[in-house]
């Protein structure tokens, strides 16, 4: 199993809370609800319809793969470094606490509260300084979900 498709397994059981092996749209906005992603009901909507292939109100594993597979095109990659740089506020490659803060407030569109901002930073922080460096968030799928949920609408 490559790295990619266990880190997609993991979030997949991570967000699975019934244990079915599948996602439904409600288990989809609870689990992005817990890692701090914001979205209306609309935009978690339209995204889970799109990778809800066999249109059964489920995302099973392969529907979910799909989408992590889709998110790692090179499209999604440079949303997703666009994104780093306009977080990014003091150009110098990590993202602090208020940077994030502000961040994701000016992304959602909503405020993001300091428990919220330490529990997203405990899901990127890989090295545990504290900040989330380049590299920590252009390769965190859950960065990329967001993303693609907010392209959603």
């Amino acid at each position: 199993m490559s790295a990619e498709t266990a880190a997609a397994e993991a979030l997949f059981k991570f967000f699975d809370d019934n244990d079915d092996k599948g996602l439904s749209l409600e288990e989809l906005k609870e689990g992005m609800q817990s890692v701090g992603s914001r979205f209306d009901d609309a935009q978690v909507r339209a995204f889970f319809e799109k990778y809800d292939k066999d249109k059964n109100g489920i995302i099973d594993f392969q529907e979910f793969l799909a989408l992590c597979i889709d998110l790692n095109s090179s499209d999604s990659e440079k949303a997703v470094a666009k994104l780093f740089v306009a977080v990014d506020k003091n150009s110098d490659k990590t993202l602090t606490h208020a940077e994030l803060r502000e961040g994701i407030s000016n992304y959602t569109g909503k405020p993001a509260d300091d428990k919220e901002i330490s529990e997203l930073i405990k899901q990127l922080d890989i090295d545990g300084d504290g900040e989330i460096s380049y590299s920590e968030f252009t390769n965190n799928l859950l960065v990329k979900i967001s993303i693609a949920v907010k392209g959603c609408k």
